[in-house]
């Protein structure tokens, strides 16, 4: 037995002594890249400490040695052999990275905003990038990458190895369980109080989120059951001209920018001129697209909502469809998320078009979809979706062309926190005034349609922010989402033969203006356009059955 430790004992002795002096033990880089990682990339997880709980020293103190650790966990975790080195840089960043968009732009990197981030197209993706992200990474990424070019790290025998990793993790969990334990009081009370916080701590928010992300993306390749809802389903047929609805998804909108609810610029010159109808109150499933929109044509409301139960069941298109409604959808954003896939779908950002440039179409080609697609004529009801790309940032000032960039100078920079807050509402309140063109002219198609009784429902999918409490874009956890982000407009129009055939008070739909709606009115409203019959329909989710005239 002594021979065999002594000869053990040998072979590292003779093995160190052939490494430099200066090679570090592989836990000790750990330790300072740990260590860096916090200090370096935490100043607005310290920031937020200093708002919330200010004068506190001693929690501040535990709550950044929380981050150090849990940063630590993660290296021990993952960075092992070749791995170390990479892991490391990696780490830095992710958490580079992260620290940048929540900087410029005040957004936070959790679950849902990586779903968007990686379910949106090439040409929005390319929106984001800018020298001013370059540049970022390039300085934050210096010190990491000095740090793993110089420092020679030691390559210990594989059993010493797994020891000292056994050491470090009872070390960490002994000292982890005595910071949970000795102020549990103390840190389950600020998170509980702020939740947001914790998607400040930098790498390890963004880790887990994509960790989470990527066990969802898994869980979702494994097939699942579709379930058909409203299997009861049964519509009374149309007696003399069907119904045609327009239903417009738009993007980004806010209410309170939209003349028509008050705004005091005229970003809606053309609608203010026609008869439509303005919801003043109506607020969003969700704060990204990848949320809002399979969620606002499921049965589900904000509150229940479950993204897989959603995209594994039948929403109302589809029931709409089984009904014999005629359905199709046109779209010119990043793809409908599920909500059109067992319809007739268009993607006209992928076709050839002069008015498209690196992937992104102005709106108008929607118009020229929606022309040719009413050159097609159905027997019976008939409901179009139209998805736009509306006013999606941070490039605002190409949401608009000609006659439609009413406001400037525009904001042109992908960098919003380097333009004057004036030019950046310029550049978004033209998005807006093009958004008014393209449903005025929708409107003035619709009315030239004598094969059917015509309405069209303009709802969008999110809101924005546009640097209000230097927070910009959308897409922040909707318990702390700001008004802007939620806050959206509905539009409403009808020709005077829709009226007459779905015996609508307009009167009473106008004094009902700014009742108070949401996404969750959607499915079941176009279940009473349509006069579907179905358990599955509650009358009070339906935003018009208050204001029908009964026979």
């Amino acid at each position: 037995m002594f021979k065999y430790f002594s000869r053990y004992y040998s072979s590292l002795v003779v093995a160190d002594s052939q490494r430099p002096a200066q090679s570090w033990h592989p836990f000790l880089l750990l330790l300072v890249a740990a260590a860096s990682m916090t200090l370096m990339l935490n100043g607005p997880f310290f920031s937020a400490l200093q708002t919330n709980i200010p004068g506190q020293a001693g929690l501040q103190f535990t709550l950044m040695f929380l981050v150090f650790l849990l940063n630590l966990m993660l290296l021990l975790l993952i960075a092992h052999g070749r791995m170390l080195k990479p892991v490391v840089l990696l780490l830095f960043f992710a958490g580079s990275l992260s620290l940048y968009f929540n900087q410029a732009f005040g957004v936070l990197i959790d679950k849902d905003m990586l779903q968007n981030a990686i379910e949106t197209d090439p040409a929005e993706a390319r929106g984001l990038l800018s020298g001013g992200l370059v540049l970022h990474l390039l300085q934050w990424m210096l010190f990491p990458t000095l740090l793993v070019s110089v420092v020679r790290v030691q390559r210990l025998a594989r059993r010493m190895y797994w020891q000292h990793l056994l050491v470090a993790g009872l070390l960490f969990t002994v000292t982890l369980t005595a910071v949970s334990a000795t102020q549990y009081a103390e840190l389950a009370s600020f998170f509980r109080n702020f939740r947001a916080v914790k998607h400040l701590a930098l790498p390890v928010s963004p880790v887990i989120a994509g960790v989470s992300l990527a066990a969802k993306s898994v869980k979702a390749q494994v097939p699942q059951e579709f379930h058909v809802l409203a299997s009861d389903a049964m519509r009374q047929q149309p007696t003399g001209r069907p119904k045609l609805l327009v239903l417009v998804v738009g993007e980004t909108a806010r209410a309170d920018h939209f003349q028509l609810n008050g705004y005091p610029r005229p970003t809606n010159p053309l609608l203010s001129k026609l008869p439509v109808l303005s919801f003043t109150k109506v607020s969003s499933c969700g704060t990204a697209t990848a949320h809002s929109v399979p969620c606002m044509f499921s049965v589900m409301t904000h509150d229940n909502y479950v993204e897989a139960t959603a995209k594994t069941s039948s929403n109302v298109l589809d029931i709409l469809q089984a009904t014999g409604v005629a359905a199709s959808w046109f779209d010119n954003n990043s793809g409908c998320k599920g909500a059109c896939d067992r319809i007739p779908s268009e993607f006209l950002f992928q076709q050839p078009d002069p008015r498209c440039k690196d992937g992104q179409c102005l709106d108008d080609v929607l118009l020229d979809a929606l022309a040719r697609a009413l050159k097609t004529k159905t027997d019976g009801d008939r409901i179009i979706v139209i998805h736009q790309l509306g006013s999606h940032g941070p490039e605002y000032f190409k949401r608009s062309a000609g006659a439609d960039k009413v406001f400037v100078p525009e904001c042109e920079d992908k960098q919003l926190q380097l333009c004057d807050r004036a030019e950046i509402i310029n550049a978004y309140d033209n998005s807006i005034v093009a958004t008014d063109r393209l449903l005025a002219t929708i409107i003035a198609q619709l009315q030239q349609q004598e094969d059917y009784n015509a309405a069209m429902l303009y709802m969008s999918d999110h809101g924005e922010s546009l640097g209000e409490n230097g927070v910009y874009l959308h897409g922040l956890p909707y318990f702390m989402a700001p008004e802007e982000q939620t806050h959206i407009p509905l539009v409403w129009w009808m020709s005077s033969g829709y009226q007459a055939i779905s015996k609508l008070n307009a009167d009473c739909l106008a004094q009902s203006r700014d009742k108070s709606l949401s996404h969750d009115h959607l499915f079941h409203s176009l279940l009473g356009v349509f006069l579907v019959q179905t358990s599955l329909y509650q009358p009070s989710l339906d935003m018009f059955s208050g204001c029908k005239i009964s026979d």
